[in-house]
């Protein structure tokens, strides 16, 4: 059986999903040639004090509080140690940056090796060495807490050895190095040298300590009970001790039926055995650990949510008209230092501590963007501060700005990696570097003083009086996408498993897989485009999912990624073979795809036609081969039933009507009244959203866009009776049969404004 050991007071952490409203908008054509990123406001709540107040750094200790996705590993790792025999001792090391969670990741093994595998016979020690003082103390703990816990089950002789063991090797002091040496390695010998008295203690104490040491491997061999000793943050101890506890358990230490956990940073580690072991190098935990697992790395969009839910907690959310510019600066200025669960603890504390003082005197956005660069970026933080007149107000008339300036001023001591993420968030912050680095100039500052911005120098110094004042797919997984795009199916089949696969915030890692398959799609060999550009024909539709929309303003979605894939797959071929290419896909592909693919492809040869670019995607003639199959096959969709089911008919009745005449989606339509599900599946599709985007200026456009409710009744006529669709609507929505769901689907078609919007075609 399982005996866990005493843990710290729980640090309660409370789940809370914070999910904006759905985002309807219509398919934009201009939006299919310029990937944008996904701008995701849905919070998962972070681990946070009940009273609001500074967060600790304490680790987790169950998987409930787990926001980061650290679970999934520590279980795995304590099924090891469960399983594992352990005749000869065993050494398992959680290696991960300062920060990283490698804490919460032992809390978590300890946790459910007593929840779920409590019928193995493992009792669990913790050891903790950052509590002695130096090496001796250190020893000596060590063996007490080992005839504490492990000498529970052993002999009396056992026992004594244990004991006996502790205080020759603590008394020993310098020579336990050698010692251990002797023990690990007993062929090799050790080079000892000095007097001979010395030599002679020396060898009367390694006997002794030999024969002691059997005397316990024989005890332990003998039983079945095995031991876990957890021994955390061992690279938080001066390089003697962190030695230390490596050289005790490298020697005396590994005992039979005894697993170690180590929990440390394996860089910093390297580095303290260097300064003392320069010949060692990295092979010195090599010989100690058997079993090194690297702490997988949280997801940055966990992160990115734990700092959005304190920033709502703590600041409130900006008005409508200033979310834009806030989520341009958290992308730009926030978003790229949150590394770790450290970094998030970190900021977040600063804001729960400042805000308090400045709220109502300064810009949230701007705010929360110096917070970010105060803490990460700490040099050119310095720099905003000591610069106000190179930063705030408009560039002096007259006066042409020197860019190099400004790169050894705010630029010049940051690594090259942070240097492009500094200059974005200067731009962000001080609109007047957009004529030093950029080439957009601006010529009034009301606005910049009317909300208090950090750019206007009547409210610059405000943000600095105040004196306080981050379900990915895998490398395997990416490499197999690559390596079986030419086998037919594979591809198809790879996305299906992605798409049933949901992820633990929201939407389906289809939406991870298209991504990554964009960014890889110059991997794939050239023979093998043809069957990649068929598979993802045929699971188009299948890959329309609703959760896999971006969240909160964005107008990514999965049909878009697939268009993306496309244009880079095509563009390193001519007209030619570009056009037989979609012809063989096309032969095969999933009907409402095709719809969206045949429309591109006219889009592309209108735009040649009316003299806008010199090339279509493919020759003219195949275009109008492909747009009619296209509307064949929507007819079989549409006299089979598969129309009806589809999650979002709307575009699709528009486009047939386009094509061919309105009248026959009408009637089609017409012959759909009488069933009620299809009334609430239209009525559903039929409240749309406009989204709009500021094209901003230079290189900065907006990150995500303004939304509002509508529903374009003037529009729906061109593909069904509003008329009777109404009357439906409310005959439906009145009746006793309406269900819950279906009443609030009713009631939003009901209260939407009716009026023209955007044209869904």
């Amino acid at each position: 059986m399982t005996r866990g050991l005493e843990t710290i007071t729980p640090y309660i952490v409370e789940k809370n999903m914070n999910l904006l409203n759905r985002l309807l908008g219509r398919k934009q054509p201009d939006v299919l040639d310029q990937q944008q990123p996904e701008a995701d406001l849905r919070s998962t709540r972070p681990a946070a004090p009940p009273d609001g107040g500074v967060a600790s750094d304490s680790p987790i200790i169950s998987p409930a509080q787990d926001v980061f996705g650290i679970d999934p590993f520590a279980r795995t790792l304590a099924a090891s140690i469960a399983k594992v025999g352990a005749k000869d001792g065993l050494v398992f090391a959680i290696n991960g940056a300062w920060g990283s969670g490698k804490s919460s990741a032992v809390n978590l093994v300890v946790h459910h090796l007593g929840d779920e595998f409590i019928d193995e016979d493992i009792v669990i020690v913790t050891f903790n060495p950052w509590w002695f003082s130096d090496a001796e103390a250190l020893t000596v703990s060590f063996f007490q807490e080992l005839r504490a816990s492990v000498g529970k089950s052993l002999s009396e002789s056992a026992r004594e050895a244990m004991a006996s063991l502790g205080n020759r090797l603590s008394a020993a002091g310098p020579f336990l190095g050698g010692i251990a040496s002797l023990i690990a390695t007993p062929a090799a010998g050790a080079a000892v040298t000095g007097a001979s008295s010395l030599i002679d203690k020396f060898t009367k104490l390694d006997s002794t300590v030999q024969q002691e040491h059997r005397k316990l491997v024989d005890a332990l061999a003998s039983q079945t009970t095995r031991f876990l000793i957890v021994i955390d943050d061992i690279d938080r101890l001066s390089t003697d001790d962190a030695l230390q506890v490596f050289k005790l358990i490298k020697s005396v230490g590994r005992l039979p039926n005894v697993i170690y956990l180590l929990a440390f940073d394996r860089n910093l580690a390297e580095k303290m055995i260097s300064e003392r072991f320069p010949a060692e190098g990295t092979s010195y935990l090599d010989k100690i650990v058997q079993g090194a697992f690297d702490l997988p790395l949280p997801d940055r969009e966990d992160l990115q949510s734990q700092v959005l839910q304190v920033v709502q907690d703590t600041m409130g959310s900006p008005i409508e008209s200033k979310m834009v510019r806030f989520m341009n600066l958290f992308y730009d200025a926030v978003a790229p230092f949150l590394s770790t669960p450290r970094d998030a603890v970190r900021l977040t504390n600063a804001i729960r501590v400042s805000w308090s003082a400045v709220s109502g005197e300064v810009d949230r956005a701007d705010y929360l963007a110096l917070e970010g660069i105060r803490i990460f970026l700490p040099k050119t933080y310095a720099q905003i501060r000591s610069f106000p007149d190179l930063l705030t107000d408009l560039q002096p008339s007259g006066r042409k700005a020197d860019a190099a300036v400004y790169d050894r001023i705010f630029l010049s001591d940051l690594e090259r990696s942070d240097q492009e993420i500094a200059k974005r968030a200067l731009r962000r912050l001080f609109p007047r570097l957009q004529g030093v680095w950029s080439n957009s100039f601006y010529s009034d500052t009301r606005d910049w003083q009317r909300d208090r911005l950090v750019c206007s120098s009547q409210h610059f110094k405000t943000y600095f009086n105040f004196g306080i004042v981050g379900d990915g797919i895998t490398r395997a997984e990416s490499d197999a996408l690559v390596a079986s795009a030419g086998d037919p199916g594979k591809t198809a089949g790879a996305l299906r498993v992605f798409a049933a696969t949901p992820r633990r915030r929201r939407g389906t890692r289809a939406a991870l897989a298209l991504d990554e398959l964009n960014v890889r799609v110059g991997d794939v060999v050239e023979s093998d485009v043809g069957q990649l550009i068929k598979d993802l024909f045929s699971v188009a539709d299948e890959l329309d999912i609703e959760g896999d929309k971006g969240g909160g303003f964005s107008l990514v979605y999965n049909q878009l990624r697939i268009h993306w894939i496309m244009n880079n797959l095509l563009e390193r071929f001519d007209i030619v073979r570009r056009t037989k290419l979609v012809e063989d896909a096309a032969l095969t592909s999933s009907v409402l795809w095709l719809m969206s693919y045949a429309d591109r492809c006219k889009n592309k040869n209108d735009d040649v036609v009316a003299g806008k670019i010199s090339e279509g995607f493919i020759e003219s003639p195949a275009c109008d081969r492909i747009m009619v199959l296209a509307v064949g096959r929507l007819r079989q969709a549409a006299g089979d039933g598969t129309l009806a089911r589809t999650r979002d008919p709307l575009p699709a009745l528009f486009w047939w009507g386009r094509q061919t005449d309105e009248n026959e989606v009408l009637d089609w339509t017409k012959a759909q009244m009488a069933n009620d599900d299809f009334i609430v599946h239209f009525a559903h599709e039929a409240v749309q959203q406009v989204v709009s985007h500021s094209l901003g200026f230079g290189d900065l456009s907006d990150r995500v866009g303004r939304r509002r409710d509508y529903v374009p009744l003037e529009d729906l006529r061109r593909v069904i009776d509003v008329d009777i669709l109404q009357a439906r609507v409310n005959e439906i929505f009145r009746s006793s049969k309406c269900g819950d769901e279906q009443r609030v689907v009713l009631e939003r078609f009901i209260d939407a404004p009716k009026k023209r919007g955007m044209d869904l075609d």
